[in-house]
């Protein structure tokens, strides 16, 4: 049996998977709960200066719930427990041909998971295909809020630099003030396109949508409402 995760009053004992991969971050466990061995979960040790506590908390007190967006199972101090489930990124690389006929499905989810969260006034700030995770029946879920925040709306600015290289829009990049949902936009056009151009799919109404989405002047992206 290994080490215990318990908070001051959970109903829950969690304990670490005594196989746990070891190519996980150290920061990552692999968990279950006693009476139920055979179901596993995540548990994930944030760091101090993340908001992803304070985000997955506000999302799960909003009553009705996206199916694409992450759910808190539970937390205590430092640790926040999250369902286990594929990354997008295994699924490119791994399982490819298992994976290439639900590429719109995917696609589709994305647009809605982040669409819930602007409609929330909620930016995420670092979408890429290792923040999203592939469930069953291929039921995408955005994860990872280390770095989102709440805006007042779409045209709120901020100048601090989040998200990952290659990611990021170019106003992002480039140290500039920015809408931080629109940045979002183009993060989003910029996965729907990786993912078209990898399986090759044409998707004409998708396709034109992710070009769109990725469109250098952050004032010509598209709301992501307009194709949910």
């Amino acid at each position: 049996m290994g080490a215990t995760l318990r908070g001051p009053g959970n109903p829950f004992l969690f304990i670490r998977h005594a196989d746990a991969r070891p190519q996980k971050p150290d920061h990552i466990l692999t968990v279950y709960r006693p009476m139920d061995s055979n179901k596993e979960f995540i548990a994930k040790k944030v760091r101090e200066d993340s908001n992803e506590l304070e985000m997955l908390r506000l999302l799960d007190t909003i009553p009705l719930k996206s199916d694409h967006v992450i759910s808190l199972i539970d937390s205590f101090h430092e640790w926040a427990i999250l369902p286990k489930m594929t990354t997008l990124r295994y699924c490119v690389e791994f399982a490819p041909n298992r994976f290439e006929s639900k590429v719109p499905q995917v696609c589709l989810g994305l647009i809605k998971g982040l669409a819930y969260l602007h409609e929330h006034r909620i930016a995420h700030r670092d979408m890429k295909p290792d923040n999203l995770l592939v469930g069953k029946n291929f039921c995408l879920k955005i994860i990872d809020f280390d770095n989102a925040m709440r805006v007042e709306d779409e045209d709120e600015e901020v100048d601090d630099q989040c998200g990952t290289e290659n990611w990021m829009a170019p106003e992002v990049e480039k140290e500039l003030r920015h809408s931080p949902i629109k940045a979002d936009r183009w993060a989003c056009g910029r996965v729907l396109l990786f993912l078209l151009d990898e399986f090759g799919k044409e998707e004409k109404s998708l396709r034109a949508f992710a070009r769109n989405l990725v469109a250098h002047n952050p004032r010509q992206r598209p709301s992501l409402l307009e194709m949910v």
